[in-house]
């Protein structure tokens, strides 16, 4: 994979937390009518303005840009306490350039968890203290300055697509897996069935669509191959969304069902403010992906205790992360990914 492409087609929940946020974002913006105000209200309540303590020490970007971590778990039926964040990708928002940039990054990522002298793949620091844990690894790793989180789980994607009536999606490839999870609403969460998804044109209830893009285990990339059908979900419900605004006015199921399902610190004035960027920019906007694709940004590896994990190129990492979030974050990248250890030679 290049190091940047249009946003025209990346591990499940990278696509469902964005397309979550701007769904909220179309509620702040279309959903002001005496019918739904009481139901907002409600999702404001539950879902919005979760503000965490992190302590952070990474200079904040210029006012007019915005990073926003965005963070999906495999909350099923298996987990208790902290679920991994399956999914962590940023979002680059520079309103001066009308710019979006969403670097995403891989969970299997090696790297030294926050606060601790261990080290570990980078979804398992959330299990520590849960999102307050997944900002300061990224902070930490990335130099990366965090303003605002969203997240979103399994049950909320599936949720938030049934509402809207399913997705149309063109499969380009079949997509098989003879050990996909049976992990959700399902009496055996810990067995497993055989997915067979026919290329050609699929509409897709919000299972079906999360069998889509979380599938991975017959996938010759892996998560990296994943992370094409993850996008080009989100570029199929952003132009849903888009082109017919009014179905979320029209659906308070919709704001029942993302109730609870999503957390994030956005409050109604943040929300508003994305909104207006979006709607009035979406024909003007560059949008670019990034990900950390081997080989030129990362390698497998075993670290020393058996586990199978991503090693990143540190020097060409730190390049990619310069051209992004600028130089400052670019050197605290260079200079944590050098420092790693417990990596099998």
């Amino acid at each position: 994979m290049q190091e940047h492409s249009p946003l025209k087609n990346n591990k499940p929940f990278a696509l469902r937390l964005f397309t979550c946020l701007i769904i909220a974002v179309i509620f702040f913006c279309l959903g002001y009518s005496a019918y739904y105000i009481s139901k907002l209200q409600q999702f404001f309540l539950v879902s919005l303005g979760q503000k965490i303590t992190t302590a952070s020490h990474i200079t904040s970007p210029k006012p007019y840009q915005t990073n926003i971590l965005l963070l999906g778990s495999d909350n099923d039926q298996k987990f208790t306490g902290n679920p991994l964040t399956q999914t962590m990708i940023i979002v680059h928002i520079d309103y001066a350039k009308n710019e979006v940039d969403m670097f995403s990054i891989p969970r299997d990522l090696w790297v030294k968890m926050p606060d601790r002298l261990s080290y570990g793949k980078i979804d398992q620091a959330a299990e520590y203290d849960g999102v307050p844990s997944a900002i300061k690894v990224v902070e930490q790793t990335f130099g990366i300055p965090i303003d605002h989180y969203a997240w979103v789980g399994l049950y909320g994607f599936i949720k938030s697509i049934n509402a809207l009536g399913g997705v149309n999606l063109q499969v380009v490839h079949p997509v098989l897996d003879n050990s996909y999870p049976t992990d959700i609403n399902n009496p055996n969460p810990y067995g497993y069935q055989r997915l067979d998804i026919q290329a050609g044109m699929q509409h897709m209830s919000g299972e079906e669509a999360l069998q889509y893009v979380r599938s991975r285990h017959e996938d010759q990339l892996g998560d990296f191959g994943r992370t094409e059908r993850q996008r080009q979900l989100l570029l199929a419900l952003k132009q849903l969304i888009f082109s017919s605004p009014n179905i979320v006015t029209e659906s308070p199921q919709l704001i029942d069902n993302l109730k609870g399902q999503i957390k994030t610190d956005l409050f109604i004035g943040d929300g508003a403010v994305l909104g207006v960027f979006f709607l009035t920019h979406q024909n003007t906007l560059t949008e670019k992906q990034f990900t950390l694709s081997p080989p030129v940004y990362s390698q497998t590896g075993i670290s020393t205790d058996g586990q199978s994990i991503v090693v990143a190129n540190a020097d060409n990492t730190a390049r990619l992360i310069t051209n992004i979030f600028g130089p400052d974050a670019g050197q605290i990248t260079l200079k944590s990914l050098s420092s790693i250890k417990n990596i099998k030679p």
